[in-house]
């Protein structure tokens, strides 16, 4: 089912190995990985040139592609028109964050915001923090997973955004244990990932 997931955390607390979980099933997965040294379970593109190439020649199968930008700023837009294009895929994003300027971000991603669901895309933000990026992408999330944090704001947000009993679990959660919560019902539930 095409769904839009963010994971937050702190770094080392568990959300790339969440993010990899969430896709572990899917045949045709592009992982963007900005720090260039989160994923490694695919075929590994540091170039544009050499991305878009290697796209020709597998986009319509299966793939597996780990893509590690030098300048992930520079390329985003012109990799989420190719993802947007093909559709009917996963579309995991390292540091989400880093994309918008409050609500603003490039186009390309914008459609896959949303619109993506109507192209069968399963979109996965991943993130230290829980802002940065305004309501057009929360607004549009269906599952929220949510690793330990301390850092005040944070835990003032997601007071507001999940509520006081949430906000109180996520300072005492350990390495991988993570708080789901499902934007729909207002249900959470806390689980551990498999490694």
């Amino acid at each position: 089912m095409s769904q839009i997931t963010i994971v937050f955390g702190k770094r080392g607390s568990g959300k790339t190995v969440k993010a990899r979980n969430e896709v572990r099933g899917h045949d045709r997965v592009l992982f963007y990985d900005t720090l260039g040294h989160d994923y490694t379970d695919g075929v590994v593109l540091e170039s544009l040139p050499e991305l878009k190439d290697f796209w020709l020649r597998v986009y319509r199968g299966s793939f597996r592609i780990v893509y590690r930008p030098v300048d992930p700023q520079e390329d985003f837009a012109e990799v989420c028109g190719l993802v947007y294009a093909a559709g009917d895929m996963a579309f995991v994003v390292e540091e989400v964050d880093m994309f918008f300027r409050g609500d603003v971000t490039c186009s390309e991603f914008r459609h896959i915001i949303q619109r993506g669901r109507h192209q069968e895309i399963e979109l996965i933000g991943v993130t230290q923090r829980p802002k940065g990026f305004g309501r057009l992408l929360t607004s549009q999330v269906e599952t929220f997973y949510m690793f330990k944090t301390s850092e005040p704001v944070d835990l003032d947000y997601f007071r507001e955004r999940v509520g006081q009993e949430v906000a109180d679990i996520l300072p005492t959660l350990e390495q991988y244990h993570y708080v789901k919560y499902a934007d729909s019902s207002g249900e959470h539930t806390i689980a551990k990932d498999d490694l």
